[in-house]
């Protein structure tokens, strides 16, 4: 995610012996492995939250006018109107979920927590080692 707010800042479980130490100038937060977790829980809920709202909000920028009129266009087609205030807060909670989801991704690194893609190239590598041995 580029220009993330997490730009230049990491998450270190300070039980973790692989985690390594935090960079020098402090840029991160270092917490235990079960507060990292309890965190990260709460992360993947309101991320759940927030995926709901976003379909519920689907509708907020398709407003038909209520009347063929000019005042009824320009209240729900027209700026400020109904159509443009919902692309507004569908295109905030997108900012919130993508909050969340880089979230997710950094405190399920720090945690060592890896992807099954992650995971299964690791075991392609082990299998073509085994092979060559």
């Amino acid at each position: 995610m580029t220009g993330s707010i997490f730009s230049g800042i990491g998450f270190w479980a300070t039980d973790l012996p692989s985690a390594g130490p935090p960079p020098a100038g402090g840029q991160g937060f270092a917490m235990s492995s079960d507060e990292m977790r309890a965190m990260l829980k709460k992360a993947e809920v309101q991320k759940d939250s927030v995926v709901e709202q976003m379909r519920a909000a689907e509708g907020l920028s398709q407003a038909k006018p209520p009347a063929d009129e000019p005042v009824s266009r320009q209240a729900v087609l027209g700026p400020n109107g109904v159509n443009e205030a919902g692309r507004y807060y569908q295109g905030h909670l997108q900012y919130q979920l993508d909050y969340y989801k880089e979230l997710i991704r950094r405190l399920s690194q720090a945690l060592g927590i890896t992807e099954a893609a992650d995971q299964q190239a690791a075991d392609s590598t082990k299998t073509i080692k085994g092979s060559l041995e």
